[in-house]
């Protein structure tokens, strides 16, 4: 897959100290395929984890999704148990486990061990899970969707009340083990709507930000979330985290990352949310800019990257290639590319920070 781009210039080259503090932390997010052969989907993706490393990959986030045929992980954290033997630099984060699915306490417990073996470079990414897509998981599990907050909003608590660490029982009290209340610095809160993401911020959690959004583009919507996130930000233990989403198609033109992507889509199946409903150039392309992705050459993509009000507010960029599969050389390519020619020249704006809007409905 060739990748042409203009020459850099001089500005681009030339980056002083500050510029550089302006920027996120680069990420790889593996949504990681169900396939007929899950054990060499999943080496693919460790091997994926361990080239993300090489090439300074700041973090690693892991998709979990129940009963999905688009998602192969149902269950991150033991994955990234298995990632920590593997790897020595990198933190392992999940985005997201659905809370409603999981015992609080029993989840605290898996993320303490995995902690440890990660040397405390687990980030823990929680949600509700997909708006669109968990409604089987909901009835497998026996639960309401419709009771989605008030599920996330109490096994929140509750996972946050056993990662400190001591549960009493009336009579005594017992402890966590191994420790794990430095997570609680670590814990982001996955959402889409602005009373979680008010909620997030008055924690003091991290925000995590999907990959698009219905009912308008992604970086506009999603900058007015990040004002409900920062307008009551408890600072008392970190500073605000933003962790945005966002799917980039690297090619050696525009026309040929449409044909890369009508491919795909010609392959998949005719009732898929994901498909348009032709597979002709103009539909694939209009297709492309309907779920946010950056598709194109280097110059293509960082400049919709820096236009986009969410990318240049957040301060960690969790990027994914689609229709290329880890483990192709295709993907170790892009993995590449994004490091080394597409990161570098991504900006955050100096007032990333600052609230730019009313509170909804003020």
């Amino acid at each position: 897959m060739p990748m042409t781009d203009a020459e850099a210039s001089p500005r681009d080259e030339v980056q002083t100290a500050d510029e550089a503090a302006l920027r996120g932390d680069l990420s790889i997010f593996l949504a990681t395929p169900a396939t007929a052969d899950p054990q060499q989907t999943y080496a693919a993706a460790f091997e994926s984890i361990e080239l993300a490393e090489a090439l300074g990959y700041s973090f690693a986030w892991i998709a979990e999704a129940h009963f999905s045929s688009n998602f192969g992980i149902p269950v991150a954290l033991p994955f990234l148990a298995a990632v920590t033997q593997r790897v020595s630099r990198i933190a392992l984060g999940t985005a997201v486990i659905p809370l409603a699915f999981d015992v609080p306490l029993r989840l605290a417990e898996s993320a303490a061990l995995v902690n440890v073996l990660a040397y405390d470079r687990l980030e823990l990414g929680v949600g509700k899970g997909n708006p669109i897509g968990s409604t089987d998981a909901y009835r497998a599990f026996g639960l309401n969707e419709g009771d989605r907050n008030q599920l996330f909003a109490k096994s929140l608590e509750a996972l946050k009340v056993a990662l400190l660490g001591q549960l009493h029982l009336g009579d005594h009290a017992v402890s966590l083990y191994p420790p794990a209340a430095t997570l609680l610095d670590r814990v982001w809160q996955a959402t889409g709507d602005h009373a979680t993401a008010n909620a997030a911020g008055a924690a003091g959690d991290g925000l995590m930000l999907f990959r698009t959004t219905p009912g308008g583009g992604a970086g506009d919507v999603q900058s007015r979330l990040i004002d409900s996130y920062l307008r009551n930000f408890d600072h008392s233990r970190t500073g605000p985290r933003i962790g945005v989403s966002r799917s980039l198609l690297l090619a050696g033109s525009r026309v040929e990352a449409v044909r890369i992507a009508a491919e795909h889509y010609a392959s998949a199946p005719d009732d898929s949310p994901f498909r348009p409903a032709s597979l002709d150039a103009q539909s694939v392309e209009a297709h492309l800019r309907k779920f946010d992705v950056y598709f194109g050459t280097v110059d293509d993509v960082v400049d919709g990257l820096n236009n986009d009000n969410a990318v240049n507010r957040s301060t960690n960029y969790l990027f994914n290639t689609p229709f290329s599969p880890s483990g192709t050389p295709q993907f170790r390519e892009s993995l590449a590319v994004i490091a080394t020619e597409v990161y570098p020249r991504v900006r955050r704006v100096p007032d990333a920070l600052r609230v730019r809007s009313e509170a909804p409905g003020s």
